[in-house]
């Protein structure tokens, strides 16, 4: 450890960037607890060189601002920062924040990082509750987010952030309006039915274990990695409710759900073209959501007509590959192997809390195990909103 010390504190701040970089890679690759000895001393060091050095430069520009006469602006700019922007860099990118959330995922306490987050954003009273649940640090943040950015069917549905169950309201049927001719009869009153659905929030939920041995080990980056793990099995599972709730809905319309189309047909060069025929005038922005294997079977037919026809009917940019659908050659009579639809018209998501995952921390439930169980929880209700806003493709049976 003392000649690790004296290399890095010879090290510029590109070159520790550089080490920082590597030992998450050796972290990542260890297969075994020999192998992160140490680690956690070592990057707490590196960490603390950085900051160090961040420093130095930040007492340099300083320095030179004075010289130059500018020290006046700096500050003013300074003052004027908005609170908001202020909170966000003073203690969610914090390096003494995020090593005090650590301690807290490892000791189930976060006495030290609120009292971080009330002495660096004091307007804030969020630290103080020892009741609620305080913000992620940047970089975890970062890794929730990215896990549900690579799940494009869950991009595209229509996001609310409403507290409690929201009820979507849409048109069952309605009669057209009508042209009036001065001094005519007044037209007869429209004939409006409005249906509602319920977005009822539950939580997608996973955990892991982790050995207490384990988690004394780990670092920020490792406890990164945990949340990466987790936020990717809860999009996942999003994205599977999303699929499920849309192939299992009724085709009739009533009060409280909207009809979703079907169309019994197998890959041809006309089926894409005879579903979006189905869809409502309202549904604009189509897209495909089909297994990589079903797009291959619709790639054929174009194949073996030489590209003269368009099997996609222009939506071909527009298909979302996803796993929880059967591929069709896979698929039995009458499931469903392709949804064709818009989904952020026909499709919504309501987040009570917010898009972040809530990790949480038990010890006591494995913990004869001598385990801990770290736990992820995403707060959603969702659900289909729109009548003939998708449409299901079926298998037929092959004669």
């Amino acid at each position: 450890m003392e000649k690790f010390m004296e290399e890095l504190m010879s090290m510029d701040m590109d070159q520790v960037m550089a080490r920082r970089a590597e030992m998450e890679t050796e972290i990542r690759s260890a297969e075994s607890k020999e192998a992160l000895e140490g680690m956690e001393e070592k990057m707490n060091a590196i960490n603390t060189r950085i900051a160090e050095l961040k420093d130095l430069e930040e007492r340099k520009a300083a320095a030179v601002a004075i010289n130059e006469g500018t020290v006046e602006t700096n500050v003013k700019e300074k003052r004027e920062m908005p609170a908001e922007t202020k909170k966000e860099i003073d203690f969610r990118s914090s390096v003494d924040y995020g090593k005090a959330f650590l301690r807290g995922i490892k000791t189930g306490d976060f006495k030290e990082a609120r009292k971080i987050m009330t002495e660096l954003a004091p307007e804030s009273s969020v630290g103080l509750n020892d009741t609620a649940t305080i913000p992620v640090p940047t970089m975890l943040d970062t890794e929730i987010r990215n896990a549900w950015e690579t799940h494009n069917i869950i991009n595209l549905v229509k996001k609310t952030y409403q507290k409690g169950i929201v009820k979507a309201i849409f048109e069952v049927s309605a009669t057209g309006a009508s042209i009036h001719l001065e001094g005519a009869d007044a037209p007869e009153q429209e004939k409006l039915v409005l249906g509602s659905v319920e977005l009822t929030p539950a939580n997608i939920k996973k955990w892991i274990t982790i050995s207490d041995e384990a988690l004394e080990g780990t670092t920020v980056d490792t406890i990164g990695y945990i949340y990466k793990e987790i936020a990717q099995k809860i999009a996942e599972k999003a994205e599977e409710e999303i699929i499920k709730n849309i192939t299992t809905a009724q085709v009739a319309t009533d009060a409280t759900h909207p009809g979703v189309a079907e169309l019994k047909a197998n890959p041809s060069n006309i089926t894409i073209i005879d579903a979006v025929a189905l869809l409502s005038g309202k549904a604009t922005n189509v897209s495909l959501a089909m297994n990589r294997q079903t797009y291959s079977a619709f790639a054929k037919i174009a194949l073996e007509a030489g590209y003269a026809i368009d099997v996609f009917d222009g939506l071909k940019d527009k298909i979302q590959f996803t796993d929880e659908l059967k591929p069709f050659n896979e698929a039995s009579v009458d499931d469903v192997y392709m949804i064709v639809g818009d989904f952020g018209y026909g499709y919504q998501a309501n987040f009570p809390n917010g898009n972040d995952v809530t990790i949480k921390r038990d010890d006591l439930s494995l913990a004869e195990y001598d385990l801990v169980k770290i736990v992820g929880k995403q707060y959603v209700g969702h659900g289909v909103v729109a009548p003939k806003a998708f449409v299901n493709v079926k298998k037929v049976a092959i004669a």
